[in-house]
Protein backbone atom coordinates (compact mmCIF):
# COMPACT_ATOMS: atom_id res chain seq x y z
CA UNK A 1 0.00 0.00 0.00
CA UNK A 2 1.31 3.42 -0.96
CA UNK A 3 0.30 6.41 1.17
CA UNK A 4 -0.01 9.84 -0.38
CA UNK A 5 0.94 11.78 2.71
CA UNK A 6 -1.20 14.73 3.59
CA UNK A 7 -4.06 13.77 1.27
CA UNK A 8 -4.51 10.41 2.95
CA UNK A 9 -5.43 8.81 -0.39
CA UNK A 10 -3.99 5.45 -1.31
CA UNK A 11 -3.81 3.44 -4.52
CA UNK A 12 -3.09 -0.21 -4.00
CA UNK A 13 -1.34 -1.89 -6.94
CA UNK A 14 -3.53 -4.99 -6.78
CA UNK A 15 -6.60 -2.77 -6.79
CA UNK A 16 -5.43 -0.94 -9.90
CA UNK A 17 -4.68 -4.19 -11.71
CA UNK A 18 -7.98 -5.77 -10.68
CA UNK A 19 -9.93 -2.73 -11.88
CA UNK A 20 -8.88 -3.52 -15.45
CA UNK A 21 -10.60 -6.89 -15.42
CA UNK A 22 -9.69 -9.86 -17.58
CA UNK A 23 -6.73 -9.09 -19.89
CA UNK A 24 -7.57 -11.85 -22.40
CA UNK A 25 -10.08 -9.90 -24.47
CA UNK A 26 -10.24 -8.18 -27.82
CA UNK A 27 -12.66 -5.56 -26.46
CA UNK A 28 -9.99 -3.46 -24.84
CA UNK A 29 -11.77 -0.13 -25.27
CA UNK A 30 -14.63 -1.52 -23.19
CA UNK A 31 -12.00 -2.57 -20.67
CA UNK A 32 -10.63 0.99 -20.55
CA UNK A 33 -14.10 2.42 -19.98
CA UNK A 34 -14.72 -0.04 -17.14
CA UNK A 35 -11.50 1.16 -15.53
CA UNK A 36 -12.02 4.90 -15.80
CA UNK A 37 -14.32 7.57 -17.11
CA UNK A 38 -12.59 9.32 -20.01
CA UNK A 39 -14.15 12.73 -20.80
CA UNK A 40 -14.37 13.34 -24.55
CA UNK A 41 -12.87 16.80 -24.20
CA UNK A 42 -9.72 15.34 -22.62
CA UNK A 43 -9.46 12.69 -25.33
CA UNK A 44 -9.69 15.46 -27.92
CA UNK A 45 -7.09 17.48 -26.03
CA UNK A 46 -4.73 14.49 -26.11
CA UNK A 47 -5.20 14.06 -29.86
CA UNK A 48 -4.47 17.78 -30.38
CA UNK A 49 -1.46 17.85 -28.03
CA UNK A 50 0.28 14.82 -29.51
CA UNK A 51 2.07 14.66 -32.83
CA UNK A 52 -0.61 14.62 -35.54
CA UNK A 53 -1.98 11.17 -36.33
CA UNK A 54 -5.10 9.85 -37.98
CA UNK A 55 -6.91 8.12 -35.13
CA UNK A 56 -10.00 7.20 -37.13
CA UNK A 57 -13.63 8.03 -36.44
CA UNK A 58 -14.31 9.12 -32.87
CA UNK A 59 -10.58 8.66 -32.11
CA UNK A 60 -11.24 4.95 -31.67
CA UNK A 61 -7.68 3.91 -32.51
CA UNK A 62 -6.47 6.37 -29.86
CA UNK A 63 -8.85 4.81 -27.33
CA UNK A 64 -7.49 1.38 -28.17
CA UNK A 65 -3.92 2.64 -27.93
CA UNK A 66 -4.58 4.07 -24.46
CA UNK A 67 -6.43 0.94 -23.34
CA UNK A 68 -3.39 -1.23 -24.02
CA UNK A 69 -0.63 1.22 -23.09
CA UNK A 70 -2.17 2.38 -19.79
CA UNK A 71 -2.80 -1.22 -18.77
CA UNK A 72 0.89 -1.95 -19.44
CA UNK A 73 1.84 1.05 -17.28
CA UNK A 74 -0.21 -0.30 -14.38
CA UNK A 75 0.97 -3.89 -14.77
CA UNK A 76 4.62 -2.78 -14.99
CA UNK A 77 4.23 -0.32 -12.06
CA UNK A 78 5.19 2.56 -14.32
CA UNK A 79 2.97 5.05 -12.54
CA UNK A 80 3.51 7.60 -9.80
CA UNK A 81 1.23 9.04 -7.13
CA UNK A 82 0.64 12.30 -5.34
CA UNK A 83 -1.96 14.91 -4.47
CA UNK A 84 -4.71 12.30 -4.42
CA UNK A 85 -4.03 11.19 -7.99
CA UNK A 86 -1.96 8.67 -9.87
CA UNK A 87 -0.09 9.50 -13.04
CA UNK A 88 0.84 7.57 -16.17
CA UNK A 89 2.21 8.59 -19.52
CA UNK A 90 -0.12 8.55 -22.51
CA UNK A 91 1.80 5.54 -23.72
CA UNK A 92 4.70 6.78 -25.82
CA UNK A 93 2.86 9.78 -27.25
CA UNK A 94 4.79 13.03 -27.35
CA UNK A 95 4.22 16.64 -28.33
CA UNK A 96 5.69 18.18 -31.47
CA UNK A 97 8.69 19.14 -29.32
CA UNK A 98 9.33 15.62 -28.08
CA UNK A 99 7.85 16.16 -24.61
CA UNK A 100 6.02 13.19 -23.08
CA UNK A 101 2.31 13.62 -22.42
CA UNK A 102 0.99 12.66 -19.00
CA UNK A 103 -2.41 11.60 -17.72
CA UNK A 104 -3.71 12.13 -14.19
CA UNK A 105 -6.40 9.90 -12.69
CA UNK A 106 -8.36 10.31 -9.47
CA UNK A 107 -10.94 8.15 -7.74
CA UNK A 108 -14.42 8.52 -9.15
CA UNK A 109 -16.67 9.90 -6.44
CA UNK A 110 -19.84 8.84 -8.25
CA UNK A 111 -21.11 5.54 -6.80
CA UNK A 112 -21.76 2.57 -9.08
CA UNK A 113 -19.60 4.07 -11.82
CA UNK A 114 -16.08 3.51 -13.08
CA UNK A 115 -13.62 3.36 -10.16
CA UNK A 116 -11.38 6.09 -11.61
CA UNK A 117 -11.68 9.30 -13.56
CA UNK A 118 -9.29 10.97 -16.00
CA UNK A 119 -8.85 14.47 -14.64
CA UNK A 120 -5.98 15.95 -16.65
CA UNK A 121 -3.96 15.60 -19.86
CA UNK A 122 -0.78 17.69 -19.79
CA UNK A 123 2.71 17.83 -21.23
CA UNK A 124 3.69 20.00 -18.26
CA UNK A 125 1.99 17.99 -15.55
CA UNK A 126 2.34 19.22 -11.99
CA UNK A 127 3.16 16.11 -9.98
CA UNK A 128 5.59 15.20 -7.17
CA UNK A 129 7.26 12.72 -9.52
CA UNK A 130 6.52 11.97 -13.16
CA UNK A 131 6.25 8.45 -14.59
CA UNK A 132 8.05 6.96 -17.59
CA UNK A 133 6.38 5.14 -20.50
CA UNK A 134 5.73 1.41 -20.25
CA UNK A 135 7.89 -1.10 -22.05
CA UNK A 136 6.23 -2.52 -25.14
CA UNK A 137 6.53 -6.29 -24.66
CA UNK A 138 8.47 -8.13 -27.34
CA UNK A 139 6.69 -10.96 -29.15
CA UNK A 140 8.14 -14.44 -28.95
CA UNK A 141 11.00 -14.93 -31.39
CA UNK A 142 10.06 -16.72 -34.59
CA UNK A 143 11.93 -20.03 -34.70
CA UNK A 144 13.45 -21.00 -38.03
CA UNK A 145 12.41 -24.05 -39.96
CA UNK A 146 9.14 -24.72 -38.13
CA UNK A 147 5.96 -25.83 -39.85
CA UNK A 148 3.42 -23.22 -40.95
CA UNK A 149 -0.02 -24.47 -39.94
CA UNK A 150 -3.09 -22.79 -41.44
CA UNK A 151 -6.70 -22.66 -40.34
CA UNK A 152 -7.52 -23.08 -44.02
CA UNK A 153 -11.32 -23.13 -43.74
CA UNK A 154 -11.39 -19.65 -42.24
CA UNK A 155 -8.76 -18.38 -44.66
CA UNK A 156 -9.98 -19.85 -47.90
CA UNK A 157 -13.72 -20.33 -47.35
CA UNK A 158 -15.03 -17.77 -44.86
CA UNK A 159 -13.01 -14.95 -46.43
CA UNK A 160 -12.71 -16.14 -50.01
CA UNK A 161 -13.43 -12.68 -51.44
CA UNK A 162 -10.14 -11.48 -49.93
CA UNK A 163 -8.28 -13.90 -52.21
CA UNK A 164 -10.34 -13.79 -55.43
CA UNK A 165 -7.34 -14.76 -57.57
CA UNK A 166 -7.40 -18.14 -55.78
CA UNK A 167 -10.93 -18.94 -56.97
CA UNK A 168 -9.91 -21.49 -59.60
CA UNK A 169 -6.81 -22.75 -57.78
CA UNK A 170 -6.78 -26.18 -56.09
CA UNK A 171 -6.93 -26.09 -52.29
CA UNK A 172 -3.43 -27.53 -51.78
CA UNK A 173 -1.97 -24.96 -54.18
CA UNK A 174 -3.73 -22.17 -52.28
CA UNK A 175 -2.25 -23.32 -48.98
CA UNK A 176 1.22 -23.67 -50.50
CA UNK A 177 0.99 -20.16 -51.96
CA UNK A 178 0.06 -18.60 -48.60
CA UNK A 179 2.71 -20.60 -46.76
CA UNK A 180 5.37 -19.68 -49.31
CA UNK A 181 4.45 -15.99 -49.16
CA UNK A 182 4.73 -16.05 -45.37
CA UNK A 183 8.16 -17.65 -45.50
CA UNK A 184 9.32 -15.20 -48.19
CA UNK A 185 8.37 -12.22 -46.03
CA UNK A 186 9.85 -13.73 -42.87
CA UNK A 187 13.15 -14.28 -44.67
CA UNK A 188 13.21 -10.54 -45.42
CA UNK A 189 12.14 -9.43 -41.93
CA UNK A 190 8.96 -7.84 -43.25
CA UNK A 191 6.80 -9.04 -40.35
CA UNK A 192 5.38 -6.47 -37.93
CA UNK A 193 4.71 -6.64 -34.19
CA UNK A 194 0.99 -6.93 -33.54
CA UNK A 195 -1.05 -6.86 -30.35
CA UNK A 196 -3.94 -9.32 -30.21
CA UNK A 197 -6.10 -10.71 -27.43
CA UNK A 198 -3.88 -9.64 -24.56
CA UNK A 199 -0.50 -10.53 -26.00
CA UNK A 200 2.03 -9.62 -28.65
CA UNK A 201 2.48 -11.57 -31.86
CA UNK A 202 3.11 -10.70 -35.52
CA UNK A 203 1.42 -9.96 -38.80
CA UNK A 204 3.14 -10.93 -42.03
CA UNK A 205 2.52 -9.21 -45.39
CA UNK A 206 1.63 -11.63 -48.18
CA UNK A 207 2.88 -10.64 -51.62
CA UNK A 208 1.06 -13.13 -53.82
CA UNK A 209 0.54 -11.37 -57.15
CA UNK A 210 3.71 -9.24 -57.30
CA UNK A 211 6.98 -8.83 -55.39
CA UNK A 212 8.55 -6.12 -57.51
CA UNK A 213 8.02 -3.32 -54.97
CA UNK A 214 7.62 -4.26 -51.30
CA UNK A 215 7.00 -0.61 -50.40
CA UNK A 216 3.55 -1.08 -51.93
CA UNK A 217 0.69 -2.69 -50.05
CA UNK A 218 0.70 -6.50 -50.08
CA UNK A 219 -2.27 -8.52 -51.31
CA UNK A 220 -3.09 -9.72 -47.82
CA UNK A 221 -1.88 -9.75 -44.22
CA UNK A 222 -1.55 -12.92 -42.15
CA UNK A 223 -1.63 -12.76 -38.33
CA UNK A 224 0.54 -15.55 -36.96
CA UNK A 225 0.75 -17.17 -33.55
CA UNK A 226 4.22 -18.35 -32.56
CA UNK A 227 4.11 -21.82 -31.00
CA UNK A 228 7.10 -23.92 -29.87
CA UNK A 229 7.04 -26.11 -32.99
CA UNK A 230 4.90 -24.22 -35.45
CA UNK A 231 3.53 -20.93 -36.71
CA UNK A 232 -0.26 -20.90 -36.65
CA UNK A 233 -1.95 -18.76 -39.29
CA UNK A 234 -5.41 -17.91 -37.99
CA UNK A 235 -6.81 -15.94 -40.91
CA UNK A 236 -5.89 -13.50 -43.67
CA UNK A 237 -6.81 -9.83 -43.54
CA UNK A 238 -7.01 -6.95 -45.94
CA UNK A 239 -3.82 -4.87 -45.61
CA UNK A 240 -5.43 -2.03 -43.65
CA UNK A 241 -7.39 -4.13 -41.16
CA UNK A 242 -4.69 -4.68 -38.50
CA UNK A 243 -3.74 -0.98 -38.25
CA UNK A 244 -5.12 -0.45 -34.74
CA UNK A 245 -3.36 -3.52 -33.33
CA UNK A 246 -0.12 -2.69 -35.13
CA UNK A 247 -0.20 0.95 -33.91
CA UNK A 248 -0.37 -0.23 -30.30
CA UNK A 249 2.83 -2.22 -30.80
CA UNK A 250 5.17 0.63 -31.84
CA UNK A 251 6.34 3.79 -30.10
CA UNK A 252 5.64 6.13 -33.03
CA UNK A 253 3.33 5.80 -35.99
CA UNK A 254 6.17 6.53 -38.44
CA UNK A 255 7.73 3.20 -37.37
CA UNK A 256 4.95 1.46 -39.28
CA UNK A 257 5.62 0.73 -42.96
CA UNK A 258 4.62 3.38 -45.46
CA UNK A 259 2.14 1.11 -47.22
CA UNK A 260 0.21 0.54 -43.97
CA UNK A 261 0.06 4.25 -43.15
CA UNK A 262 -1.12 5.02 -46.67
CA UNK A 263 -3.74 2.28 -46.61
CA UNK A 264 -5.01 3.56 -43.24
CA UNK A 265 -5.14 7.14 -44.52
CA UNK A 266 -7.46 6.03 -47.31
CA UNK A 267 -9.58 3.74 -45.13
CA UNK A 268 -9.75 5.43 -41.72
CA UNK A 269 -13.02 7.25 -42.31
CA UNK A 270 -14.74 3.95 -43.15
CA UNK A 271 -13.17 1.75 -40.45
CA UNK A 272 -15.74 0.52 -37.96
CA UNK A 273 -15.16 0.19 -34.23
CA UNK A 274 -15.64 -3.58 -34.52
CA UNK A 275 -12.92 -3.80 -37.16
CA UNK A 276 -10.54 -1.71 -35.07
CA UNK A 277 -11.28 -3.70 -31.91
CA UNK A 278 -11.01 -7.18 -33.40
CA UNK A 279 -10.02 -7.27 -37.09
CA UNK A 280 -9.78 -11.05 -37.03
CA UNK A 281 -13.46 -11.46 -36.21
CA UNK A 282 -14.73 -9.34 -39.11
CA UNK A 283 -16.21 -11.60 -41.76
CA UNK A 284 -16.25 -10.72 -45.41
CA UNK A 285 -19.57 -9.46 -46.72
Amino acid sequence: MTTLGECGVTFDHDELVAAWGEPQTSRVVDRLHRFAFIPNELLEKLAETALPENWGRNNHVLKKYLAVQIAWSIEQRQYTEGDGQFYVTAGHLQTRYGTPIYLAFARNRNPDREPFYLVAVEANMSAPRLPVPPEIPAPNAIPSGVEIVMMHDHILDDNSDRVPFFAETPRVAQMCAVSGAIQWSLNRNLHLPYWYFGQMSYVVPLYLSSREDITLAPDLIAPIQVNPGSLLVRTVLKPVMPFGNARVAVQRHDQLPHWLLQAWKEHAIDATEDEIENPESVRSA
